[in-house]
């Protein structure tokens, strides 16, 4: 059974994951472990990746070289999605990666970072038919998905990312009310107008860190455990009574909490209005959480074309 591995370079985390691979083009997670760089720090300004966040980014990705010498791994990718994807840069970042790493970066687009999600899902939820809309909250963009019958039948990358959207609207700690509406007035212009086709009877699926750390606040983790998140299911009332609080206190207060993940206390504020704009325009008061995402779909996507 050969053994790949797959690194997610993501606006705000990056995600690492080595698993085996059966002769059927099945998926075995083996380890997996994820850095907040915040590459996309200070992006909306200047649109490049910045000397300090390109520093987090390979001592990060140092590390995760050191960890995949101790495993057997045959074959690996590493892919980037929005913040190297439209930062001005780009080719600049990728060469002192593979100049210092080894690491050779593909830059995927944001309909195939879509695509490498649902993969990824489908995995969680053990290939789950029921119609269903995904959304995957990054820090850089937000992606939708359709599916019906276990394949995707639309797929949807908007400019939309907690990173860029706590940068540019939050100044105070807590937020003010006025900090909290403009925050709320940017997402509902741009997920309000969209005409996006549902299927009937879907179920809403969410990956990434949002709501992958809501699911972990509402249970109230000390220690993740992604068997307690993949096909959790987190209501809207659950999400209005985290926000209620939550929007309340300072960063450091928000630190307290337990299940929410360091260095996002920031980042929950913008991507919980996402989720409770997309619950509310899409008239869902349950929403299905995946632990299993971008970082899964990748490594399964690249075995497919292995084994093409």
């Amino acid at each position: 059974m050969p053994q790949i591995a797959g690194i997610d370079l993501g606006t705000n985390t990056f995600r690492l994951l080595v698993a085996d691979l059966d002769d059927d083009g099945s998926l075995h997670p083996v380890h997996s472990e994820n850095r907040i760089t915040r590459l996309g720090e200070g992006f909306s300004k200047e649109r490049r990746i910045t000397k300090a966040a390109q520093e987090r980014a390979i001592t990060a990705l140092d590390h995760f070289k050191t960890l995949l010498e101790q495993y057997p791994v045959e074959d690996m990718i590493v892919v980037a999605t929005s913040a190297v994807r439209d930062a001005i840069n780009q080719d600049d970042f990728c060469k002192a990666i593979l100049a210092k790493t080894g690491f050779e970066v593909q830059v995927i687009t944001g309909e195939e970072e879509a695509y490498c999600s649902f993969l990824g899902i489908q995995l969680a939820l053990q290939n789950h038919s029921e119609p269903m809309v995904v959304i995957d909250i990054g820090g850089g963009s937000t992606e939708f998905i359709t599916a019906e019958n276990g394949a995707p039948i639309g797929l949807l990358s908007l400019k939309l990312g907690v990173v860029h959207l706590a940068e540019s609207y939050i100044r105070s700690d807590p937020p003010s009310e006025d900090e909290i509406q403009s925050l709320k007035s940017a997402i509902d212009a741009i997920i309000k107008p969209i005409a996006y086709p549902l299927p009937e009877h879907f179920v809403l699926v969410g990956t990434a860190g949002t709501v992958t750390t809501l699911a972990a606040m509402d249970q109230e983790m000390t220690v993740y455990d992604p068997k307690k998140i993949n096909g959790y299911r987190l209501s809207l009332n659950t999400v209005n009574r985290i926000f209620k609080y939550l929007s309340s206190l300072t960063l450091k207060e928000r630190r307290e909490w337990a299940g929410l993940e360091k260095g996002r206390e920031d980042l929950i504020i913008p991507g919980m209005l996402i989720v409770k704009s997309v619950m509310e325009q899409f008239a869902c008061n349950v929403m299905i959480v995946s632990d299993y995402g971008l970082r899964e779909g990748v490594l399964i996507h690249h075995a497919q074309k292995m084994g093409a």
